[in-house]
């Protein structure tokens, strides 16, 4: 591991400390490092470690990504198709697709070196819409507008009809994805390492539709009704294009997973219970 990306929100409070930090600790251990060019706002001094992002990506051992889980999606995107690893580093919020945390910086590095550590290959997607194309780590959705009406949302998936409901839209979720908007929509949680994509209604009028879990390797295709054209396409909460009636959305999965780094070698489900706060009976003590 001789030469590592850093990406961050430079909006983080703590940026830049965190980076001034692992500067100096890159030297001491005699790692090379590169700035993200949007990083020169709240990093002085530190002109000759700038590069644009897209480069660095394809040009380092992996990349670290200082933020919250929009940081870490960010990076995904930018990543690509490189195969770079990414290792999370919690400066955000909630954290949960980060694999380590602030206080680590300096065992970080050095099991970096040494490869002490796991790398875990999350499934992504990809949809397309009128020529465009939209990476997604966790989600895909279509969705109305605050102030619009409901939708007539009518779903293919592997060329067979499943569904046509009035509501608020689709979530189309990886694994990964299934902790975030998926499950606040009614969605179930799956496990990360499975080939899956999850297919959540946004409340459809309809007491018998409900979340519906396909393989990975078939092909979604969504197309939207509405006397309105306030519906929008979204990738990991990025605006990607407005939804016509006659431009079908087709989502598939990307060839190429995301490889994350696991530091901490926490189990997904013990996962569940430090970053969703599941309930546990509090009568038994917690193993």
């Amino acid at each position: 591991m001789k030469r590592i990306g850093i990406l961050a929100n430079p909006r983080v409070a703590e940026a830049s400390q965190t980076i001034d930090r692992l500067v100096g600790l890159a030297r001491q251990n005699g790692i090379e490092l590169c700035l993200g060019e949007e990083l020169k706002e709240v990093c002085q001094g530190k002109a000759d470690l700038f590069c644009d992002a897209a480069d660095l990506c394809r040009n380092v051992d992996l990349v670290i990504a200082l933020g919250g889980d929009g940081t870490i999606l960010r990076t995904a995107k930018l990543v690509g198709d490189t195969g770079t690893p990414i290792l999370g580093v919690n400066i955000g919020r909630l954290g949960f697709l980060a694999g380590a945390a602030p206080e680590e910086l300096e065992d970080s590095l050095q099991r970096l070196q040494k490869g002490d550590y796991q790398i875990e290959e999350r499934m992504a997607l990809e949809a397309e819409i009128g020529g465009k194309k939209a990476f997604a780590l966790n989600e895909i959705v279509i969705e109305k507008g605050v102030m619009a009406r409901m939708v007539q949302v009518k779903t293919w998936i592997a060329d067979a009809q499943i569904s046509s409901f009035f509501g608020n839209g689709l979530i189309i979720a990886t694994p990964t994805g299934s902790t975030s908007y998926s499950l606040s929509a009614g969605g179930p949680v799956v496990h990360p390492s499975l080939q899956g994509i999850v297919v959540t209604p946004i409340c459809p009028h309809s007491l018998s539709l409900r979340p519906m879990v396909v393989p990975g390797d078939q092909s979604i295709r969504v197309e939207v009704i509405a006397e309105h054209l306030d519906i929008m396409l979204s990738a990991d909460g990025r605006t990607v294009s407005s939804v016509g009636p006659d431009t079908p959305v087709i989502v598939n999965r990307v060839q190429e997973p995301v490889r994350l780094i696991n530091l901490q070698g926490l189990p997904f489900y013990q996962l569940l219970r430090r970053k969703l706060d599941w309930s546990l009976d509090r009568r038994e003590r917690e193993a």
